[in-house]
């Protein structure tokens, strides 16, 4: 018998069980780490940010403390986790307003600050916990990067539907996107932080339709049959 082959064998099998050890161990803290942060986020939608504290996560998870320090340093790394699972749920709604362009320029833009805001309007206590993470991690050393994500993956999102509108209904606009985008979310954001203030969801669609009324302005049809592009309030004086 070979005795040297036997003996690799065996190193091999440990390490491969080994392997799978670590592998199920890693799942598992991931599995964890998901199952504090709704815990967390649940906390925060019902008690805010400042409650949020370890011991009271744990509390929800019914957990130990242990557990969720285990997963977590601190506060501030749970709410960084908190922050960046509500900034997945952005990019899905701007994904989500993409399906929405249809029609002309207006219908589609209509269509999809309408799509971005049933997200953002949902529910009035998640809405509230994503301005309390803003103000939390601007107000902590070494935390504004998390504030600073939460606008750049908004950005993103707005910026890939006003491309992708523009292009599906002939059009181009005549300011840089990001410019526009930028502007997009300012006035969503307002929009948000009032309807949280007033609760009217009536009047919060109204001053949505109403802005998607004056960023078409800032669009130009390009028309088939001429290079030049014709502006798009030209083409509905014409049309009617």
């Amino acid at each position: 018998m070979d005795w040297t082959r036997v003996q690799f064998n065996l190193d091999h099998a440990r390490t491969a069980d080994d392997d799978a050890g670590m592998a199920s161990r890693r799942m598992d803290k991931q599995e964890r780490r998901e199952q504090l942060v709704a815990a967390a986020l649940r906390v925060a939608e019902n008690e805010g940010i400042p409650a949020m504290s370890i011991r009271r996560v744990a509390e929800e998870a019914d957990v130990s403390l242990g557990l969720v320090h285990y997963c977590f340093h601190d506060k501030d790394d749970l709410v960084s986790a908190v922050a960046a699972r509500m900034v997945e749920e952005l990019e899905r709604a701007g994904i989500d307003a993409l399906a929405e362009v249809g029609g002309t320029l207006l219908d589609a833009l209509q269509a999809g600050v309408r799509g971005m805001w049933a997200a953002f309007s949902s529910s009035r206590e998640r809405q509230l916990v994503t301005y309390e993470i803003t103000t939390h991690s601007l107000r902590t050393e070494g935390m504004r990067a998390v504030a600073v994500d939460q606008y750049k993956v908004g950005q993103m999102a707005v910026e890939q539907f006003l491309s992708h509108a523009a292009d599906e209904t002939g059009h181009r606009w005549t300011r840089p996107v990001g410019h526009l985008a930028g502007m997009t979310l300012a006035v969503i954001d307002g929009v948000c932080l009032r309807w949280l203030v007033d609760g009217d969801q009536e009047g919060a669609l109204a001053r949505l339709d109403g802005f998607a009324e004056t960023l078409v302005r800032d669009a130009v049809l390009v028309a088939a049959t001429s290079t030049v592009p014709v502006p798009v309030a030209d083409v509905r004086v014409e049309a009617s």
